[in-house]
């Protein structure tokens, strides 16, 4: 049979002393690693947003340079127009003008 000891009750105070210190130094360090995974993923998520910012700034960048670019080429388009209009004008005053001299050529030249 198994002999059993008995101890004294400042041992097993002693033995739930030690016992409660290291839960007290397990619990700090678990609480230690929590901080330190809470702070990593603050800084993670701080680093996503700063690129988030960083992102839509430059998507921002890039529609103000297509508007740009729009309005460039509206400003070309109307000054194109313009020219086109210019043209036809002059091509129709010297059709009209042809003809008048076709019409009138006998009263012009004689």
């Amino acid at each position: 049979m198994a002999e059993t000891r008995y101890v004294s009750k400042e041992q097993f105070q002693e033995f739930v002393k030690r016992i409660e210190e290291r839960f007290d130094h397990a619990e700090e360090r678990a609480d230690q690693r929590f901080l330190s995974l809470e702070k990593r993923m603050e800084q993670g998520f701080a680093y996503m947003e700063k690129a988030r910012a960083q992102d839509l700034a430059h998507i921002e960048q890039r529609f103000n340079d297509l508007n740009q670019q729009m309005l460039d080429f509206r400003a070309e388009m109307r000054q194109m127009r313009n020219w086109l209009v210019r043209l036809y004008g002059l091509m129709v005053f010297s059709f009209i003008g042809a003809v008048v001299l076709i019409l009138f050529r006998g009263l012009i030249f004689k």
